[in-house]
């Protein structure tokens, strides 16, 4: 197992991880620099693990400014469905989509209560 590529993200870095002729993308806090941290997504190649990685950085980004934090690998926010991160990374939303998405969440949820 060895990294690939590495990008600084919030206040971790992700990286691509090559693993059994898989591309593992990983998210590790830099306050633990001695491991690879824990699994997000896993892809075929190391450009889309690359892409992937990126895209994810971005969409982290704007969760985050919406209260979302990241668990395991979902985006988490109280009261509301987890957002599976493999499953968003591949949707590859624009970040104006994916504000669209957090916002109908956010109105679906005053909704609903």
């Amino acid at each position: 197992m060895s990294a690939k590529y590495q990008i600084r993200c919030a206040e971790s870095d992700v990286y691509v991880i090559e693993k059994e002729d898989r591309f593992h993308i990983t998210i590790n806090a830099r306050v633990n620099p001695l491991s690879f941290g824990n699994k997000l997504a896993e892809f075929e190649s190391m450009d889309k693990a690359v892409e992937a990685a990126e895209r994810f950085c971005r969409m982290y980004a704007v969760s985050k400014e919406y209260g979302y934090h990241l668990a395991d690998a979902k985006l988490c926010k109280e009261g509301r469905v987890p957002i599976s991160v493999p499953r968003l990374i591949n949707l590859k939303l624009s970040m104006d989509e994916l504000r669209q998405l957090l916002e109908q969440d956010a109105m679906m949820n005053r909704v609903a209560h």
